[in-house]
């Protein structure tokens, strides 16, 4: 099966440089714009049909998976449902939500613990992405899209990589794949990581467990963004407005560089 991972479009918070782990943050105009870039990439570039969608329920991630499942409709005449999860939300940074990010380090007391995350990853992996690949293990091909936020997906691929077998970790010969190997995968917004996830033997009667092989071909991936410039005037920052019918206007080309990576935390 192959899985990709996948952070949401730039939010409201993103650009106000905020802890937002919990926050239900608003895309931007500017976000929405690299949503649908995405979407419509995924929907005309995969080679593999894409049959599920998994999202953490906080609003940010949610509307980037349902402009995916929307360009999907449209293009490839597939109804995907957008399956909300709350164990895909973003690390709860507890009383540093909503602090800028120069006002405090991200590691209030009440922040949520390592050993949370985990959990909730670990739930989300027994209950949903591993019976997908056990049903998927004739070798059918399909695609499989998780929506989240950087650091919970950095969780994911982590536990993830923990049920491998031996030795089954793989990846291309390029630099942005071997990175994975080296150091924690990051992403963009937008940006996703692109592996394929398969089943090489058996499954072990006395605990169900899954022999798994683990082949990483993308990291960070925002290939979908080349090009997209952010309007001047701060309106590409601004929430986006869901009345407005159209967005041609909206956005003009701008002459500001964006950043070569945006933030990371949320």
């Amino acid at each position: 099966m192959h899985l990709l991972l996948i952070r949401h479009g730039e939010t409201v918070d993103n650009v106000a440089g905020i802890y937002a782990g919990s926050r239900d943050s608003a895309l931007t105009s500017h976000g929405v714009l690299q949503a649908r870039r995405l979407a419509t990439y995924l929907a005309e570039g995969q080679e593999t049909a894409l049959k599920f969608i998994f999202s953490s329920d906080l609003q940010r991630a949610v509307k980037t998976a349902e402009a995916i499942a929307s360009e999907q409709r449209r293009v490839c005449s597939r109804d995907i449902p957008v399956v909300q999860l709350a164990e895909l939300r973003e690390k709860d940074f507890g009383s540093d939500e909503g602090m800028k990010f120069g006002d405090s380090r991200g590691r209030a007391p009440d922040s949520e613990t390592a050993e949370s995350m985990k959990a909730r990853v670990d739930a989300f992996l027994e209950e949903h992405l591993l019976p997908l690949l056990s049903a998927h293990a004739d070798g059918t091909p399909s695609t499989c899209a998780i929506v989240s936020h950087g650091i919970i997906l950095g969780v994911v691929y982590r536990e993830l990589c923990a049920r491998v077998s031996r030795g089954g970790i793989t990846v291309d010969p390029n630099p942005s794949a071997a990175s994975s190997l080296i150091s924690p995968p990051f992403w963009d917004n937008t940006g996703f990581l692109e592996c394929t996830v398969s089943i090489t033997g058996a499954v072990a009667d006395e605990d169900k467990s899954l022999p798994l092989r683990l082949h990483v071909s993308r990291v960070n991936c925002t290939i979908h963004l080349r090009d997209l410039k952010k309007t001047r005037g701060g309106i590409g920052s601004a929430a986006f407005d869901e009345k407005q019918r159209t967005l041609t206007s909206f956005f003009v080309p701008g002459t500001k560089k964006r950043k070569s990576h945006d933030m990371s935390a949320g």
